[in-house]
């Protein structure tokens, strides 16, 4: 087949020259034409050697495959992962476009059909990650505790009780430590938030709408998620029921109790509760009325303030060294501390986005629903501990 076209291209070039060099009389109009053609006789020529060269590397096993489009030269289906093709740039439009009602480009919908349906409301990764963002922002804790991704129930085991080495004897047996394991399991929950708007956003751009979902979806859901991390009562485990609480003076005291005002002694009596092996991941959690009503009031023994803003930090806040979160979750008057890393979360789901004209259609408006499976629990809840009334 390339043989015969290569064959017919030639001849008619040189029909072309023949008539170039037998009539001087030509128009510039037949001139110009007969100069297209050339141009597209030699493009023309140019992609056939290209492609009997392709054709035969691959028929002698010396080149590859090449996907294109969502077939390969065998016709057999693309084998991408999903992870793949929500990366790209095409899902992400697609995705965005289908959420707002508008048509896809051709480019788009191969794309998107090549995500199952089971799995068609899940986010592009750029948009994902859009969101996640706005969730950190909003939720402090989703960056400080232990975030895992995997699909389902999960149980897993963490590290408990740690035995120091011992003193051994020269040829004296060894006896295994009494290291322990905890298990923290997890299970789902979920958290979904539906937002009304009117349909004249198909209007917005794909940029623009996906910065607007990100932020109002990101925003909701990070606020249900990190109370549920601090509070409860919906997940398997949260920080303020991370112990059994009993008053610092007391047989098994684990928190620090107060009257009035947070003092000095206070802060340095939750710092002292708080096992060394946690200390160096520990870090103050608080609302905002707590600290700057309270806490950056407190002195030392000198007089000096004990909450200072580190520039080393970017201005971060530290109490006598440990850095300070700031969650307006928390309750007031309360002031937790503790290594936040040993809370461990999972989503067992990512964040899914949906919508629906249908249910707004009375009111002209689309529906859109953002999805979190989530659940957390405590796996040393000695890593933890309070000050609180």
């Amino acid at each position: 087949m390339f043989e015969k076209r290569l064959k017919e291209i030639e001849a008619r070039k040189l029909e072309i020259r023949q008539l170039l060099e037998s009539d001087e009389k030509l128009e510039k109009e037949q001139l110009d034409k007969l100069e297209a053609e050339l141009k597209s006789l030699e493009d023309e020529k140019k992609d056939l050697e290209r492609r009997k060269a392709i054709a035969e590397g691959i028929h002698a096993g010396t080149v590859q495959t090449r996907n294109i489009g969502n077939f390969t030269n065998n016709n057999a289906p693309e084998q991408r992962s999903i992870e793949e093709i929500i990366s790209t740039p095409e899902y992400r439009s697609a995705f965005l476009k289908t959420l707002l009602g508008q048509p896809l480009t051709e480019a788009e919908k191969r794309e998107f059909t090549l995500v199952p349906p089971t799995a068609a409301a899940v986010v592009p990764t750029q948009t994902y990650n859009k969101i996640f963002d706005q969730m950190t922002k909003i939720a402090p804790m989703l960056n400080n505790i232990t975030l895992l991704r995997v699909p389902g129930n999960l149980t897993l085991a963490v590290q408990g009780v740690r035995n120091p080495a011992q003193p051994h004897q020269e040829l004296a047996a060894v006896n295994p430590a009494a290291d322990t394991l905890v298990s923290v399991s997890l299970t789902g929950y979920e958290f979904i938030k539906v937002l009304r708007i009117s349909a004249t956003i198909r209007a917005m751009a794909i940029d623009a709408f996906e910065d607007w979902l990100a932020k109002t979806l990101g925003e909701d859901l990070a606020v249900a998620i990190d109370n549920e991390i601090i509070n409860g009562p919906t997940v398997s485990g949260n920080i303020s029921q991370a112990q059994v609480w009993v008053p610092f003076g007391q047989p098994g005291g684990n928190y620090v109790q107060y009257a009035g005002q947070i003092s000095y002694n206070e802060i340095c009596n939750c710092i002292g509760l708080l096992p060394s092996a946690f200390d160096a991941n520990a870090k103050f959690l608080m609302n905002k009325a707590t600290f700057y009503q309270q806490i950056m009031k407190i002195t030392d023994a000198n007089g000096n303030l004990i909450a200072i803003q580190s520039l080393a930090d970017g201005g971060a806040w530290r109490i006598m060294g440990y850095p300070v979160l700031i969650d307006d979750n928390v309750a007031p008057g309360v002031v937790f501390f503790g290594d936040y890393t040993k809370v461990v979360g999972n989503l067992s789901q990512d964040i899914r986005v949906e919508s629906s004209a249908e249910s707004g259609f009375l009111n002209n408006a689309i529906d859109f629903r953002g999805t979190a499976i989530f659940d957390c629990n405590i796996a040393q809840p000695t890593a933890i501990t309070k000050i609180d009334t």
